[in-house]
């Protein structure tokens, strides 16, 4: 008679963690609290999300979900109790309406026109290259 000693072949199938850590960062925006919730180490989501597109892409989704659970919580207490977060609510979401503008106006002497070749022969190439750039930028905002 030949006894046999039973053993558990089969190989173990290791718990699938991303989807605990996926609901949890969804919900608080916290990787350290999120890998808590799915018992693992804070830096395997990390590695995860390098090697792997399709959890990158989950990755990115949660903390959309997050940032909007947090907007709706910042909603729900300006509208009732924050004037100041309200404030910076409408200039997110409202730029061209609520942010703060400025305006900025240059002229020669006397209050009369720039002579622009003076101003402009005494900059170097990179302070040429900024000021094209700040101009650039003053006309793009300015209104049709």
């Amino acid at each position: 008679m030949t006894w046999r000693v039973p053993t558990n072949s089969a190989p173990k199938r290791r718990r699938d963690w991303r989807p605990a850590f996926l609901a949890a960062f969804a919900s608080t925006g916290n990787v350290l609290l999120s890998a808590k919730a799915a018992a693992i180490d804070r830096n395997l989501p990390y590695m995860e999300r390098r090697k792997n597109p399709r959890f990158a892409t989950a990755w990115e989704q949660a903390e959309e979900d997050a940032i909007q659970l947090l907007e709706a919580e910042a909603r729900r207490r300006a509208m009732s109790t924050s004037d100041v977060l309200l404030i910076f609510l409408l200039k997110a979401r409202r730029p061209a309406v609520y942010r703060d503008n400025a305006r900025l106006e240059l002229t020669g002497a006397a209050g009369g026109p720039i002579q622009t070749q003076a101003v402009l022969s005494g900059l170097d190439d990179h302070e040429k290259a900024t000021l094209r750039r700040l101009l650039d930028e003053a006309l793009a905002e300015e209104p049709a």
